[in-house]
């Protein structure tokens, strides 16, 4: 085989095999970030029904220790037997009651593994899982990151999930509109922390919507449990961070968040 020949089948070779390494990479990532998004929203789910439950529970036991009263001042051995079960279902309702709240304390204090981690790296590798198959959708990407910024302290999983959330929300809103861009930058704030934001150019959130919108079990998709928001607001938020939204200049929606530089 010619040189040249040779350089450009050995080029082509290396291409290739780099390029299945990189696919599977993301593969890899792609499954460990589902198998931590499966467990962080079970998590969540569980905070927030804890948080729901808490009240009816608490009035079922006030109902139940006010029908106790009542039937003791009955007298004999029936109005004995229900004053005694009605006493048992309160204390069973007792006992749900701090079930829930001590489920609530583990969710709350439950923390990852934080390394010193390169933030553009992290971007990138997030933005490339969270956009496959959406490449040929039409939707114009843009990749913005500062030249040297300063590494973060995350749990990379984690912020990675928060990226994967926010990049396909902002996807999905953009279905079937007529621009359809999205930009996701990184660069110093005024702060120095290290700002991260995904803008897109979709039809932005109602007010009424806006308000409530990192609270569990709000969402604007028909099919949307309401979590992923509040999911990423309290990793943000673990992290030292706020997540924050607002109205998109030219149209669409702002999600951003700063991080502390780690050092």
């Amino acid at each position: 085989m010619h040189a040249d020949g040779y350089r450009l089948f050995t080029g082509f070779v290396r291409d290739l095999t780099e390029r299945q390494q990189t696919l599977r990479r993301l593969h890899e990532l792609q499954a460990e970030l589902s198998h931590v998004s499966r467990l962080t929203e079970m998590g969540q789910m569980t905070s927030a029904l804890a948080h729901e439950l808490n009240q009816p529970l608490t009035a079922a036991t006030n109902y139940l220790e006010v029908g106790h009263r009542l039937l003791t001042r009955i007298e004999g051995d029936a109005g004995s037997r229900a004053a005694r079960s009605v006493a048992d279902a309160a204390g069973q309702v007792r006992r749900a009651v701090e079930i829930m709240r001590r489920l609530r304390e583990f969710v709350r204090k439950g923390e990852g593994e934080r390394r010193i981690e390169p933030i553009g790296q992290l971007i990138e590798e997030a933005s490339a899982l969270a956009l496959i198959g959406v490449r040929d959708s039409g939707i114009a990407v843009r990749l913005e990151i500062a030249p040297k910024l300063p590494p973060v302290s995350v749990d990379k999983v984690q912020l990675q999930q928060v990226l994967v959330n926010l990049i396909r929300n902002a996807v999905v809103a953009m279905e079937g509109r007529q621009q359809r861009e999205l930009k996701i930058t990184a660069a110093l704030d005024a702060g120095g922390a290290v700002e991260v934001r995904v803008v897109d150019t979709g039809p932005g959130i109602a007010p009424e919507i806006a308000e409530r919108l990192f609270q569990p079990f709000v969402t604007t998709k028909p099919q949307g449990m309401g979590v992923g928001l509040s999911i990423c607001r309290a990793i943000v938020e673990a992290h030292g961070g706020v997540l924050r939204v607002a109205a998109n200049p030219g149209g669409g929606t702002v999600f951003a968040f700063a991080l502390p530089a780690a050092g």
